[in-house]
């Protein structure tokens, strides 16, 4: 009698414990088309940021990146804040801006590929040199980059589209 009474109460504990669990992946489904929609919402009106967490140099290993380096697009504008390691073949004396400058898009194109992502491709220039910014943005945020200069060699980044709480 006393066997079949802790049975019944291991057999309920563990229904409550699989409801719970369904809730909770039901919540986590939400969360993730949520974010999905932000991501979304971010990228049409051309108003979004990206944290960057690793570098790719060229002929280089990956490194980590520090918190505070991001890429900014605002309407019109890039507000790139990037680390820059590599070879820089024709810069103002002292290394000039490097990645971190705010200039004016020249061209801005995107296409949707088969897997989800949004392929963006970002044309401009400052006084010191042109780029070309190629990003990959996924639904859930993750994103990759590149970066062409024409006096500096290529570098990729990755990181996630960040939302302002």
């Amino acid at each position: 009698m006393k066997r079949k009474r802790i049975v019944s109460i291991l057999i309920i504990l563990l229904v409550l414990v699989m409801l719970g669990s369904c809730a909770s992946s039901e919540e986590r489904a939400a969360q993730k088309a949520e974010y999905a929609r932000k991501v979304k919402i971010a990228l049409d009106t051309r108003a979004y940021k990206i944290s960057i967490n690793r570098m790719l140099p060229m002929g280089g290993a990956s490194k980590s990146v520090s918190y505070g380096y991001s890429i900014e697009v605002r309407n019109d504008s890039l507000f790139s804040y990037l680390p820059y390691f590599g070879r820089a073949y024709q810069v103002p004396y002292g290394g000039g801006k490097g990645l971190k400058f705010d200039a004016p898009i020249i061209h801005y194109q995107e296409a949707k590929k088969n897997n989800g992502s949004r392929q963006i491709d970002i044309e401009l220039k400052n006084e010191e040199d042109e780029y070309t910014y190629h990003f990959s943005v996924f639904e859930n945020g993750n994103s990759s980059i590149d970066v062409q200069s024409r006096q500096r060699d290529r570098i990729s980044y990755s990181g996630e589209v960040i939302f302002d709480k």
